[in-house]
């Protein structure tokens, strides 16, 4: 079932006398519990498309659909509210306020959406135990590992019960041992019904997804799907298909 849909979404900036066009034919479907990773160089257009996704930012022209409401035409407001009610986010430099300890970094969205603290509260403790931070809930930021920080970011994105889960660069401040650990995390998510959108440079991020969609120039450029091959053999097709993309040769 379809969570997610664009038809021919294009974005166009105008920086003074110049027309950029960062997007220019996007379509693609999510489905409901997929965990879909997206790559391209720098400048492809990757982060405008999740902007777009994330109702952060409007498409120049295009349909967006999520969860069968339509995105392009909300208001700020609606938007700020779907943003809370729908989508997670983990960005690539965490994001948490140095001044909340890790517990109320977490409850912070639920604070903007008016919830009660104990249904709050209920809602942490399993969350904690499935991401391993209940010891970390009444310390700060700044008193724990980046690899800890990043698991106290999944959690505040996931309090929400986020229909789709959003992931920036999730991996790009962390060292090789934590990258595998939220990678380890990140599908552990999807398979307990988590959809996970997540946009890297790391073929190896990309080899825990299902899909990989490579974007070049604003348009999708090739798409690899996983199916029940060994997550090492995905990796190399992965490397392959980065490989073929600086050149433009993709081979099938």
């Amino acid at each position: 079932m379809k969570l997610l849909k664009l038809e021919h979404v294009q974005k166009v900036f105008i920086e003074g006398k110049n027309r950029v066009e960062a997007l220019h034919d996007i379509s693609l479907t999510v489905e409901r519990e997929e965990y879909v990773a997206i790559m391209g160089e720098s400048g492809a257009g990757k982060t405008t498309l999740l902007n777009i996704m994330a109702t952060l930012d409007r498409p120049s022209s295009g349909q967006i659909e999520l969860n069968g409401q339509n995105l392009e035409k909300m208001k700020e407001n609606q938007a700020a509210r779907f943003r809370r009610q729908y989508l997670g986010f983990v960005f690539q430099n965490f994001n948490l306020l140095d001044t909340f300890n890790n517990r109320d970094n977490i409850f912070l969205p639920l604070v903007l959406a008016e919830m009660p603290y104990l249904k709050m509260q209920q809602r942490l403790e399993p969350l904690a135990q499935q991401l391993k931070i209940t010891e970390l809930l009444d310390r700060f930021p700044a008193e724990i590992s980046g690899g800890q920080r990043q698991r106290i970011a999944v959690a505040r994105a996931m309090i929400t019960q986020p229909k789709l889960l959003l992931a920036d660069e999730p991996t790009g401040a962390l060292d090789s041992k934590n990258t595998l650990s939220l990678l380890n995390l990140f599908a552990e998510i999807n398979l307990s019904g988590q959809t996970i959108l997540m946009v890297t440079h790391s073929a190896l991020a990309a080899s825990y997804s299902q899909r990989t969609l490579f974007i070049k120039d604003g348009v999708i450029f090739h798409e690899l799907y996983r199916g029940a091959q060994p997550r090492t053999v995905y990796l190399q097709k992965i490397t392959n298909s980065l490989t073929a993309l600086t050149s433009e040769k993709v081979g099938h």
